[in-house]
């Protein structure tokens, strides 16, 4: 640490011994000026008040103005000794006190001081004038004028009003730089807090950052394996299910026993003829089921890693689009799931991070429709153009319930009609629909999804922004139309 740091240090640590080193001092220097030529007591007690106000004048400020006040009222009405010609600079000491006065962070005290200062120096020059004999100090009965000394007409009033007015002039001037120097103070305490509270912000941001890069990797990261593993379960599944089913139905049958003329043979031979053909249409449905899987898998691994990379060049990352619907229903149809796909409406040019909110909404609606929707899940999706914006419906159920599920009917320019709706029947909060609600308001707009009946409902609204420019409508989302 630098020697002139740690000078520094040590006066810090010695500012609490500044008003009582000048006190000491002021008393010292008193005494030894009047040792001798003031035998009055009552001039000893007025130096040891003052010497207490000046000591005590940082700490107990409102006591040394108290003090500072006192004793000139004191001598006002003779219980202490009014200051003789050499003793009246006595009242100095009035210079700390207001310069404390004014250093005083509460405003009552320095308001408080600013009035007590007034007071004393009126009634310093009250005693100093009538009771102090200060004509005659100074000779002030009388001013030369003319070449003659001419006498003064009421000499007492001037001079009252000339050391009051002198009085308060130090007072205001010690007082009015501590008053500075509190200002000071405070300015450059704001400056610090200001400091470290934009330090603190700037490390809060930093922290937010991050997590919303963390939530944000975690979305996606559950967009895409969440819905590959349910395709690759739905086709493992459902391949193995089908495999045990033909086992049972493709067994070879028996040839019936001949009376001899070899029919019990030619039947053996059907049997193996049948045996043949089952094996080989299980070999195709398993090829296919594998297949898909691949693809599934294959796709999740290319959607993974184009995330990974994307972390480190934001304008990297992809972005699934409205376009890549077509593809999502395809893929969800190659498992078994019955899937019907409508829109209604003239496209309109929605922003990338929307198109994207409304692929992964759909996504994530088709993929619970497959995980919950049991052997023969269904759903529709429905997407309603309008003037204020898209409205996206998922409805999903099961196809062994009773019939596919009822298409939700689009609700055209209604930006905010449905914010409230479903709350009665609301579901059990899960990552995937928080996700979802998410997605949709981060997109400017609202997504509800609840049960009713056998059926599970997703609604979500996202607005057009740029309501004036008008999207082309994509070969590949228009021409996908209705799917069985």
């Amino acid at each position: 640490m630098p020697s002139t740091l740690k000078a520094l240090l040590s006066l810090r640590r010695l500012r609490p011994l500044l008003e009582p080193s000048i006190a000491v001092v002021y008393a010292l220097l008193w005494v030894n000026a009047e040792i001798g030529r003031s035998p009055e007591p009552g001039f000893y007690l007025a130096l040891g008040a003052y010497a207490v106000a000046i000591a005590v004048s940082r700490r107990l400020t409102t006591v040394s103005i108290v003090i500072v006040v006192l004793v000139p009222l004191l001598q006002l009405v003779g219980l202490l000794t009014a200051p003789t010609s050499t003793a009246w600079p006595l009242y100095q000491a009035v210079i700390v006190v207001a310069f404390a006065a004014g250093c005083s962070p509460d405003p009552r005290i320095r308001w408080s001081g600013l009035a007590g200062g007034l007071v004393q120096a009126l009634v310093a020059a009250v005693v100093l004038v009538f009771d102090g004999d200060w004509l005659s100090w100074t000779g002030g009965t009388s001013v030369f004028e003319g070449g003659a000394l001419t006498r003064i007409e009421n000499p007492r009033a001037i001079w009252v009003f000339v050391l009051f007015v002198l009085a308060a002039l130090v007072f205001l001037t010690a007082w009015g730089a501590g008053v500075f120097l509190h200002i000071s103070r405070r300015r450059r305490a704001e400056q610090n807090l200001l400091a470290e509270t934009e330090a603190e912000l700037a490390v809060a941001d930093v922290e937010l950052r991050s997590v919303k890069e963390r939530d944000e990797i975690a979305q996606e990261v559950h967009d895409v394996l969440a819905h590959s593993l349910a395709v690759v379960i739905a086709v493992a599944d459902g391949t193995r299910f089908l495999r045990a089913a033909g086992l049972v139905e493709s067994a070879p049958p028996v040839g019936r026993v001949g009376d001899g003329d070899g029919r019990g043979g030619d039947g053996d031979g059907r049997g193996g003829d049948g045996d043949v053909t089952s094996a080989m249409a299980r070999e195709r449905s398993t090829d296919d089921a594998l297949g898909e899987i691949a693809a599934a898998a294959r796709t999740a691994l290319l959607d993974l890693r184009g995330l990974l990379e994307g972390l480190h060049d934001q304008t990297r990352r992809p972005q699934p689009r409205l376009v890549d619907l077509g593809a999502l229903v395809d893929r969800m149809s190659s498992t078994g799931m019955e899937v019907r796909f409508e829109q209604f409406g003239e496209p309109r040019r929605l922003t990338p991070s929307q198109e994207a909110a409304v692929y992964r909404i759909v996504q994530e609606s088709l993929t619970n429709a497959l995980k919950h929707g049991g052997e023969s899940p269904c759903a529709a999706v429905s997407l309603a153009w309008g003037d204020d914006g898209l409205v996206v419906g998922v409805v999903s159920g099961s196809l062994s319930g009773g019939g596919a599920p009822a298409r939700p009917e689009p609700a055209l320019g209604v930006a905010g009609a449905g914010a409230g709706a479903g709350a009665g029947a609301e579901p059990v909060r899960s990552f995937g629909i928080t996700g979802m609600r998410d997605r949709a308001r981060l997109a400017g707009g609202w997504l509800t999804a609840s049960a009713e009946g056998e059926e599970f409902v997703v609604t979500a609204f996202i607005p057009v922004h740029l309501a004036s420019a008008r999207a082309t409508p994509s070969r590949e989302l228009v021409e996908t139309g209705e799917r069985p």
